[in-house]
């Protein structure tokens, strides 16, 4: 969920968007680990199913919300690295960025009364970029 909120944190949208981005990034989750191939996936995938908790964020700060979970990447990259195949970290990491693409493209920016707006803002594109990196 964190690279759905550093996503979330470039560019608020509001109630509305925040719904609609919420909503997308726990579809995503929903799907990407019922698809599941590889053994780490399928694990986590039966683990969040039973064992699904909600962590509280120290600040929320846009800036320290963006900042912790471009942290949390860099450290499960770090692990990933350490502690599982190639095939199983490209697989979990191209979930995580999906989810990410699927926030940010959730909810139209900028407009007014759902017309007009912008799909992914520059904020946004940014905050994707940065988790790519982290992620590495």
């Amino acid at each position: 969920m964190l690279t759905g909120l550093v996503v979330m944190s470039a560019s608020p949208s509001g109630p509305v968007g925040f719904f609609k981005e919420s909503a997308a990034a726990a579809q995503m989750l929903r799907t990407g680990l019922d698809s599941a191939h590889t053994e780490l996936m399928q694990v986590l995938a039966e683990d969040l199913k039973t064992n699904m908790t909600v962590h509280k964020l120290e600040s929320d700060d846009q800036d320290s919300i963006r900042q912790a979970g471009l942290a949390a990447c860099r450290q499960l990259s770090s692990i990933l690295r350490s502690k599982s195949s190639e095939e199983e970290a490209t697989e979990f990491k191209g979930w995580l960025t999906s989810i990410a693409a699927k926030v940010a493209e959730a909810a139209r920016e900028g407009g007014f009364l759902g017309f007009g707006g912008t799909q992914i803002t520059p904020e946004e594109t940014a905050a994707l970029e940065q988790i790519e990196i982290a992620l590495r």
